[in-house]
């Protein structure tokens, strides 16, 4: 029995000395730091990942936010696997303190696909295509499996492809909880409408990710689920007290916390009972250290969100919303609307005493014990060898596909149409906030293998009248007709809805007598929007895996077990869903 003993106890001298090393290495490099390094060390910077020429201007500026603002990290917006790399390790090596890369991961590695930030969505290229990540269902896909291990998972995979090209820290998960069927900006980015639900998703996300030495955050705190502005275009005011806030929206910032996440995002929103200047939490002492560092004892890196927002730029210059946030209580701005600005305001503000030494170091530590702890201390560059070992690994596209099947949530399935019946001639229609012409290409490829001559039409609400009559005049010689509706939220969009010429043809379906299967790909409280019709599925992501999983489930190849993580207002409650056995029939169920 001596054995296991000794080996506990060489391990825990081994943990010792490797938290003193860390140590060591953050207060030696602390005390190496000039003021204007120091204050660097509070920005993190955006940086357009692509392909740079040495002298160009994508790569002038960031080399100057390196060299002359002594930037803490970069926040990567598009880039493949391959120019992440190549570019960051480029801006490492320039570097006199390791640099923390950043980036929104909320959906994988995927993410930062160039053309999703850099260009838009080009019509050319298909929603899911990848810059070289592994693509997982949305936060509320993952939420519909009901299962903790998929969070866990996609956790897992996210940090092992991101660490290989060279990001270290992620703004994910989404800690939000989802209730109001109005919010333009969360969504689908959320794990669902319960709490403890939430909490559950968060937990094992963190866990996953930060088992795989990625760093997590929480966000958007103290929650932006149940509001019905988007603080990219203005600053919501929630009217809640503390005692909501604790049953509702910490939850999962609680459990996030418990879970040994590494920062916490702050949300651009007003909480007047919280907050009696009204200002947003990113900007409130109140928030940030009264309810966050000290009753929820969070001792992790606090980060702005980003601060281009207006929520915070229709009211404040980005040198006094810098200085107010580190006064609140932020560890880290992100993203100022003018960096140079921001800088210069911070600076003046410790140069007056305004922000003490003591404040300004306690942030510097907190951001190189992270350095540290991601082992920036000890290698700074990306093995540029390694990434094809790690990059969309065939076991993590396993767990990917597994993640899609799980999340497909049957709704209605009147008189068992699922499993279509062999022999139906089946027609595909698509309708997208935006005209893409990939969407529906891998549902109708599965589903030929019902009918070898199935048909895809493509709408969007810039359709006219005159397609859209042509394409309903086709529908007549269908068995069944197939409706994809891709709708997501999005920065600056706003809410989503459909034009009077969707609204026509949806209505004009809603009447037609043989079966119609509606399936959201996205947003699922469109369904409150659609006709009740004889299958209703939730997919919850237009991705190329989604559509292969609603086409295996309506041919029988697989079955669904997926839940509804919210409630659809007078159509669906949260928790609705009909499990269907591969090829098997489930028993009937009424119209809602």
């Amino acid at each position: 029995m001596r054995f296991p003993y000794s080996y506990i106890i060489i391990l825990l001298l081994i943990s010792m000395s490797t938290r003193a090393q860390n140590t060591n290495w953050v207060e030696t490099t602390l005390s190496s730091m000039s003021v204007e390094e120091k204050v660097g060390q509070l920005f993190i910077a955006d940086l357009i990942a692509v392909y740079s020429h040495q002298e160009s201007e994508n790569f002038r500026l960031a080399k100057e936010r390196v060299i002359k603002y002594h930037v803490g990290g970069f926040v990567l917006a598009g880039g493949t696997v391959s120019d992440i790399a190549l570019m960051t390790n480029v801006l490492q090596t320039l570097s006199r303190t390791p640099l923390l890369i950043n980036a929104d991961l909320e959906g994988g590695l995927w993410f930062l696909h160039p053309y999703r930030w850099v260009r838009g969505r080009a019509p050319e290229l298909p929603r899911y295509v990848s810059g070289g990540g592994t693509v997982f269902p949305s936060a509320m896909g993952i939420g519909a499996t009901g299962d903790p291990k998929h969070a866990y998972e996609f956790g897992r995979v996210t940090a092992r492809e991101s660490r290989a090209v060279g990001v270290h820290w992620t703004n994910s998960p989404v800690a939000d909880v989802n209730n109001n069927p109005k919010n333009p900006i969360i969504n689908t980015r959320s794990f669902g409408e319960n709490p403890a639900q939430v909490a559950a998703m968060v937990e094992a996300y963190v866990k996953g990710l930060q088992d795989g030495k990625m760093m997590a955050t929480l966000k958007h705190f103290p929650g932006h689920g149940d509001t019905e502005e988007d603080t990219h275009m203005k600053l919501p005011v929630l009217p809640f007290n503390r005692e909501r806030l604790e049953a509702v929206e910490l939850v999962p910032f609680k459990a996030g916390i418990t879970a040994g996440a590494k920062a916490v995002m702050t949300a651009h929103l007003s909480l007047p009972q919280l907050d009696q200047g009204n200002r947003p939490a990113t900007l409130s002492p109140g928030i940030l250290t009264g309810l966050l560092r000290k009753s929820l004892d969070f001792q992790g890196i606090v980060i702005t969100d980003g601060m281009t927002m207006q929520g915070v730029t229709d009211h404040y210059t980005a040198g006094e919303a810098a200085v107010l946030a580190i006064e609140a209580g932020a560890d880290v701005v992100l993203v100022p609307s003018d960096f140079r600005e921001a800088y210069i305001g911070v600076l003046s503000a410790v140069q007056s005493e305004r922000i003490s030494m003591m404040r300004l170091e306690e942030s510097v530590r907190r951001i190189l014990a992270a350095k540290s702890w991601v082992g920036l201390d000890r290698n700074r560059l990306v093995d540029l060898q390694g990434i094809s070992m790690e990059v969309a690994a065939p076991e993590s596209e396993a767990l990917s596909t597994s993640a899609f099947e799980a999340s497909v949530t049957l709704l209605r399935n009147k008189k068992n149409a699922v499993p279509l019946k062999p022999g139906m001639k089946v027609h595909v229609v698509t309708i997208s906030d935006e005209p893409d012409r990939h969407v529906g290409e891998a549902l109708r490829t599965v589903l030929q293998e019902q009918d070898s001559s199935a048909r895809l039409s493509r709408l969007s609400n810039d359709t006219g009248s005159e397609e859209i009559a042509r394409v309903l005049k086709q529908l007549s010689s269908s068995d069944i007709v197939i409706v994809g509706v891709y709708l997501s939220v999005g920065s600056w969009k706003g809410a989503l809805g459909f034009s009077k010429q969707i609204r026509n043809f949806l209505t004009a379906l809603g009447s037609r007598r043989k079966p119609v299967a509606m399936v959201t790909f996205g947003d699922p409280y469109v369904f409150a929007k659609l006709p009740s019709t004889d299958i209703m599925i939730a997919a919850y992501s237009g991705w190329r895996k989604s559509e292969e999983a609603v086409g295996n489930v309506l041919v029988g190849t697989i079955g669904t077990t997926g839940k509804l993580p919210v409630t659809i207002p007078g159509k669906f409650q949260a928790g609705e869903g009909i499990q269907l056995q591969p090829s098997g029939r489930a028993p009937e169920i009424p119209w809602h």
